[in-house]
């Protein structure tokens, strides 16, 4: 159940994570009352984003790739597929 929180959790970062070809970029909104802040970029097959959660309390980074997301939230490890993402509703755009 813990695990599923963080997934969705994370999962939700890449609401608002669009696809960045190049140079890195930085943006922050609000999903189901929490504060996300973050930056993209996008190195080789894949796209990072890191940033924080609650107001600068929780820490992640995940790593975007064409079928899978791998990373960290709240420094606990997250996977889930992007399938995962859009049984959710969300709408992702993994890197090129």
């Amino acid at each position: 159940m813990l695990h599923s929180f963080f997934a969705i959790a994370a999962a939700a970062v890449l609401v608002a994570a669009p696809a960045v070809a190049s140079a890195q970029t930085s943006d922050q909104f609000a999903y189901k009352g929490v504060s996300y802040a973050y930056t993209t970029e996008t190195k080789g097959d894949e796209q990072i984003v890191r940033g924080t959660a609650y107001a600068g309390k929780v820490p992640f980074e995940l790593h975007i790739r064409k079928k899978n997301v791998q990373g960290t939230f709240n420094d606990r490890p997250v996977t889930f597929t992007l399938d995962d993402v859009k049984k959710l509703g969300i709408a992702v755009n993994p890197a090129k």
